[in-house]
């Protein structure tokens, strides 16, 4: 998972699929929410390779100064964010899983992007095998444990488990086209036991891609059926605002 290092923040091998998304769309105008200590400051700009308009959204952690953001702006996600310029590219990154209200926080990062922008989201996987397993026997993902008698801000909550099935509903709901699950450089399966207990998943993954109707289900189903998807400990989901959309 998180490897140490010498910055103020832990390294985690969702950063770079991030940037090159960023880059391969290039985007000129980015919105961070949240930002966190600002590793995407840190990160961006000198893989983009050109100048790049980052601005910063957070509520209980902040980038310094020096992190390469326009600006930050003090807001709570679980309410509307409102902009005053449209953005090339929105990043959510280890954020939606920690919402209570996950459909506001889509939907106002819709608004932000322009049409045909980018929106990029980040979260723990929980239809990898070992987090199944881990709900079978004790009812709840991994990284999803009860959280009685912790308090938002003070300690980490985490509220609702994501799946790729899950975000790509949601992002189809709120209007999302090419939404996409990119691959992420991690070991996977990490145990053979893992690989074993996917085999009747994948045939029925199979099967479902052999009978789609459309294309958009044979595609939807292709990814579902990823090693990323089935074993991945990270989702890297992008989807596209429709460019005719205002």
């Amino acid at each position: 998972m998180a490897v140490g290092t010498a910055l103020r923040y832990p390294y985690y091998p969702y950063y770079p699929v991030v940037v090159d998304i960023l880059r391969s769309r290039v985007a000129d105008r980015v919105l961070d929410a949240p930002c966190g200590l600002g590793w995407l400051g840190d990160t961006l700009p000198g893989a983009s390779g050109r100048q790049v308009v980052l601005d910063g959204v957070g509520l209980w952690e902040f980038p310094p100064a020096s992190a390469g953001y326009r600006s930050v702006t003090e807001h709570d996600l679980e309410t509307p964010l409102a902009v005053a310029q449209e953005y090339d590219a929105a990043v959510c990154c280890e954020a939606i899983h920690l919402l209570t209200n996950p459909g506001v926080l889509v939907q106002s990062l819709h608004r932000a992007l322009r049409p045909g922008g980018t929106l990029i989201l980040t979260t723990p996987n929980t239809w990898n095998l070992r987090s199944r397993f881990q709900f079978l026997i004790r009812g709840f993902h991994s990284g999803f444990r009860p959280m009685v008698g912790r308090q938002r801000g003070a300690d980490y909550i985490t509220y609702f488990p994501w799946s790729f099935p899950q975000l790509h509903l949601l992002l189809s709901h709120y209007g999302f086209v090419d939404i996409t699950l990119h691959e992420v450089d991690e070991v996977k399966p990490k145990r053979r036991i893992e690989h074993l207990l996917a085999v009747p998943s994948q045939l029925y993954y199979r099967q479902r891609i052999e009978r789609a109707e459309t294309e958009e289900i044979r595609d939807f189903w292709k990814q579902a059926a990823s090693r990323q998807s089935v074993h991945g400990r990270w989702l890297v989901v992008s989807a596209r605002k429709p460019a005719d959309e205002k």
